[in-house]
């Protein structure tokens, strides 16, 4: 999907004061970040490493897996599209409501797509024999989460089928444990991060896979080369040495989204979703596609209707947890709205 994710800054057309609609965190150390830019300048002068090999041994390193078990993406969303690719044709599970690329790139490569819905109910929605699951943990839009015993369930009750969990915003959702861990036990798991959310680089495009060697092997053969461009490569290496110093403080933040979640929950036609991270669904009365038009052109607020989600309406959009100031913008735009 080209078109219809949530930052769509890029064709706005007007000065944007607060952008709610992309899920990155906005606090992170810039002056840093344009440092580092500086300093590896000159690699743009050369072609990277086909494979990213360095980051891959950096990920490995970092994880403490070997480099055979990392694959070096594009973003997360290229990963996506390189899995679908591998399992052509595939029996595939997506719940949602969830991310849309995920249906995007199966859709591509003509899997046999089975939509179940995120709920406890999930086992009972199974299709017989699927031989791919993405899940998202925590998910996008919601901000559900996938308990370890569910993800277990799905691994040892399903061993034909690849289990696909993207943690793309692991570490904005403190109830969660990684399941990187459970890659020593289970073969038939693979585990997506993307560094655009936490390390607040998504115009960089880095993201990396960790799997079984066997079937990291496998979906590599299905890789374009130079496909992480060499400052990526660079600044992922920094950015994972960097990593506690430099990732969010997640307790601050989600006391700041609990003040944001009662300050919109006052506002008449304005219901905030239960979420477990720091952004979140607000389930409205009003049509969530006027809402958007109107916020960003009066109060040059960007939000991001949720309409485009599979499951989902015109009466959901999507916000982030931004600073106090920029939430409280947004509380009182709301306001106005329905005054």
């Amino acid at each position: 999907m080209i078109h219809g994710h949530g930052d769509d800054l890029y064709k706005s057309g007007t000065q944007v004061v607060a952008n709610f609609s992309t899920n990155v965190w906005y606090e992170a150390d810039y002056q840093l970040l344009c440092s580092l830019l500086q300093q590896h300048a000159e690699k743009m002068f050369h072609y990277p490493e086909p494979d990213a090999g360095s980051f891959r041994q950096a990920v490995a390193a970092h994880h403490g897996l070997s480099a055979e078990q990392v694959i070096a993406g594009n973003g997360a969303t290229e990963l996506f599209y390189l899995i679908a690719h591998a399992f052509a044709g595939a029996s595939t599970v997506i719940p949602i409501p969830t991310f849309q690329e995920y249906e995007d790139a199966c859709t591509l490569y003509h899997h046999r797509i089975h939509f179940i819905p995120y709920s406890d109910s999930f086992r009972k929605e199974m299709p017989e024999h699927p031989k791919l699951m993405f899940i998202c943990n925590p998910n996008n839009p919601d901000g559900e989460i996938w308990r370890e015993a569910d993800i277990r369930f799905l691994l040892e009750n399903y061993p034909d089928m690849t289990l696909v969990i993207d943690e793309s915003f692991l570490h904005f959702a403190p109830d969660i444990r990684s399941a990187v861990h459970l890659l020593a036990e289970y073969d038939n798991l693979l585990v997506v991060r993307s560094m655009t959310k936490s390390f607040a680089i998504p115009g960089l495009r880095l993201g990396y896979m960790l799997g079984s060697p066997e079937k990291t092997a496998y979906i590599s053969r299905f890789k374009q080369p130079w496909s992480v461009n060499a400052l990526a490569i660079e600044i992922g290496k920094e950015l994972l040495q960097k990593a506690w110093e430099l990732l969010p403080d997640i307790e601050a933040l989600i006391e700041r989204q609990f003040n944001f979640i009662q300050g919109i929950t006052d506002i008449p036609g304005f219901l905030p979703c239960p979420s477990h991270t720091t952004f979140f669904l607000v389930a409205t009365d009003f049509d969530a596609r006027k809402l958007k038009q109107h916020l960003l052109k009066k109060e040059g607020i960007l939000i991001r209707d949720a309409s485009n989600f599979r499951g989902l309406s015109e009466h959901f959009f999507r916000v982030n947890t931004l600073t106090e100031e920029k939430n409280n913008l947004l509380i009182r735009a709301l306001r106005n709205y329905v005054e």
